[in-house]
């Protein structure tokens, strides 16, 4: 035993355990200054998820880089299982440590992985620094990370080198570095060896030590954050994530989110988390068509920043909030201490997150399906929205018109709502006021009963579920706005009025079984309704149409002259990333004889934006390009004749992005329902 060593390891041990629970105390402090957030239901699904993105890296093997981290993180894991024998075995140095010190197996293993994850440092710096994409931050922190690792990996490889060289040990006889390196050293004293090791080993260990104090100090606080952060990330489907707001209580005296920590502890904990990999602003329609949002800098910087700047001080101040309840306190701090004032005087809306940031969001959830370490942006942005328009009423003009158009007409159009019905004028289509028994209530949507182009859609639906014999009927003028895009507008109490209203409809006919055309009113009657009351099994046009036809019950006539046509498919993002629904529209567009279906290079669920998703289809878009003529852009390079799609929103933007992107003499690019192809067919 070496009681020397054991006294210096010990003080610099506790030493830096110290500094590190002194930094990471600080970073809790100012999380529970964040909303209370119910996530510790489902333990078992949660670790279940855990394992799945934080041990077996799913999101990040997406990408082909992701294979790189994939290494490296568990490179990282066996270094650090490396540092139990040789910590132990250098303070005791006539002990081995029981099984890892033991295992020629575990050296060898750890020192394949350790070569991989210094080439794949290698790979990273010369694609940070070199290649240079925009995603991709180029900081000191970034580098000092870099080389802590490099430090850590190559100061252990020469100690343990000459510890090998010293003497030869049948444990050691696969790893391959710590060999390689006893061989550098060939030719050497015995006591130089034993100088080399013993200096090699204690520079290693101040590397490791300042490692440990450096993380929680730095943006690389990730590396802690992110196992929570997976393990809390909420279990809801992607499109039920935005927390209701109980408008009936009393003691409730702010409506959204304007101050930082009104925000929830877990929505301040994805600040932490963030990597700054820029995989969400890489996907975010938004930024990549010019606007100021940016969803990396958004968490990873405007909040991160301001959270840690003015939860220092309300921590220091014993502040729980900046909000009215809290005016003496902060009077006093005015007087007292201006520097301080000046950091908790600071708006959340305006000086540190703009308005247009706010209002460019799409909702589109990219982000936040990208995101490999499970933050969630769209409801912060959601939240800052819901303050803008129910506390300080600033939203756009041409917004407040689309929800006076509800107010007064049930829709966004502001078309009499007596006309809701008159799409199926020529139908014989029933009224479920007439017949309650029917098996499906089709729940046409405002597009669908109101827009021209849509109601094409909606007349080719009933068509093909009248030729199926499916049982089903509509609301007629029952039907009301289904509410998604006043939600996602930041209108909740506007929302909650149109979701109960039309609830109460539902459940006095007692609806089950719904279909509908808009993968937005699925979502909302789908994921949305079940938190107030509606519980319906709701499937999308697309999905109901296959399944008949799988199931023999509509026939369709392949025979006659089919035109040859190449349909490059758009993937919406309420039925895509928001319902994992991608087959059952291509299965319908591949049996249209004639058809060749292509794909463009964002498909799936990293399928590209209309831009009309989160009330923008209601919103001017007056700052960068126009995310709708970058998508018919991308379908207009595969040459094709028709862009398919499964939204009448999508419908709409990509139709208008058509005639801005292609002469008026030369327009013979269509946008098509896959119902419209299907309908032409019904013998």
């Amino acid at each position: 035993m070496r009681l020397d060593w054991l006294l210096i390891f010990s003080l610099i041990l506790v030493g830096a355990i110290l500094a590190f629970s002194y930094a990471l105390k600080k970073k809790i402090g100012i999380l529970t200054l964040g909303a209370k957030d119910e996530r510790f239901d489902n333990p078992g699904k949660r670790f279940m998820n855990f394992v799945s993105e934080v041990l077996g890296q799913r999101k990040m093997l997406n990408e082909p880089y992701g294979y790189i981290h994939f290494i490296i993180f568990w490179g990282f894991i066996f270094i650090c299982l490396g540092e139990l024998p040789l910590i132990f075995e250098g303070l005791f140095p006539a002990y081995s440590f029981p099984i890892l010190g033991t295992n020629p197996y575990f050296y060898m293993i750890k020192d394949v992985l350790t070569a991989l994850v210094v080439i794949g440092l290698i790979i990273g710096a010369i694609r940070r620094w070199i290649i240079r994409p925009a995603r991709l931050y180029r900081t000191p922190e970034a580098a000092i990370i870099v080389l802590l690792i490099l430090g850590v990996i190559v100061t252990e490889w020469i100690s343990s080198g000459a510890k090998v060289a010293i003497e030869s040990n049948s444990v050691y006889a696969l790893a391959i570095m710590y060999n390689s390196m006893a061989y550098l050293f060939k030719g050497l004293s015995p006591d130089t060896l034993v100088i080399i090791q013993d200096s090699f080993w204690w520079i290693h260990m101040l590397i490791v030590f300042g490692f440990l104090v450096y993380i929680p100090n730095s943006k690389h606080m990730h590396l802690v954050a992110v196992h929570p952060n997976v393990y809390f990330s909420s279990l809801k489907p992607i499109g039920a994530q935005i927390t209701p707001i109980d408008l009936e209580d009393e003691e409730l005296t702010e409506l959204g989110v304007a101050r930082i920590e009104s925000f929830t502890w877990k929505q301040l904990l994805d600040s932490f988390a963030c990597g700054e990999c820029g995989r969400c602003m890489d996907n975010c329609p938004a930024n990549i068509s010019g606007k100021p949002l940016n969803p990396k800098r958004l968490i990873s910087r405007q909040l991160k920043e301001h959270l840690l700047e003015k939860g220092a001080v309300m921590n220091l101040k014993g502040l729980k909030s900046t909000g009215d309840e809290s005016a003496d306190a902060l009077a006093e701090i005015a007087e007292n201490d201006p520097q301080a004032a000046e950091i908790l005087q600071k708006t959340l809306i305006g000086d540190i997150v703009t308005e247009d940031e706010i209002w460019a969001c799409t909702t589109c959830m990219s982000c936040q399906v990208q995101c490999p370490v499970s933050n969630e942006h769209v409801s912060k942005i959601i939240d800052m929205r819901r303050s803008l328009v129910m506390m300080d009423s600033n939203f756009a003009p041409e917004l407040q018109l689309a929800f006076r158009n509800v107010e007064n007409n049930y829709n966004p159009w502001g078309i009499g709502y007596s006309d809701r019905a008159n799409w199926a004028s020529e139908l014989d289509v029933k009224l479920i006021s007439e017949d309650e028994n029917v098996e499906y209530l089709f729940w046409v949507g405002c597009a669908g009963s109101f827009d021209s182009r849509a109601q094409k859609v909606s007349v080719a639906i009933a068509k093909i579920l009248k030729a199926a014999g499916v049982d089903f009927a509509i609301l007629g003028t029952e039907e009301k706005c289904c509410g998604d895009f006043i939600r996602r507008s930041g209108n909740e109490y506007m929302y909650q009025s149109m979701a109960a209203e039309n609830i109460e409809v539902l459940n006095g006919y007692k609806v089950k079984k719904i279909i509908t055309a808009c993968p937005h009113c699925l979502n909302t009657l789908k994921n949305e309704y079940p938190e107030f009351g509606g519980n319906y099994e709701v499937i999308h046009h697309t999905q109901l149409i296959d399944q008949l036809i799988k199931d023999g019950k509509l026939v369709l006539n392949t025979k006659g002259e089919f035109e040859p046509q190449k349909i490059v498919y758009h993937d919406s993002c309420y039925l895509g990333r928001y319902q994992q629904e991608y087959k059952a529209p291509r299965a319908l567009f591949n049996l249209v004889p004639g058809v060749e279906l292509v794909e463009m290079e964002r498909n799936h669920n990293k399928s590209f934006c209309c831009g009309a998703g989160g009330g923008r289809m209601w919103l001017e878009e007056h700052l960068g390009e126009r995310i709708n003529n970058l998508r018919v852009e991308q379908a207009l390079d595969k040459n094709a004749q028709v862009i398919g799609a499964n939204c009448p929103f999508c419908i709409t933007m990509l139709e208008d992005g058509v005639k801005d992107k292609v002469d008026a003499d030369k327009q013979t690019v269509k946008v098509v329902d896959p119902a419209e192809l299907i309908a032409k067919m019904i013998s």
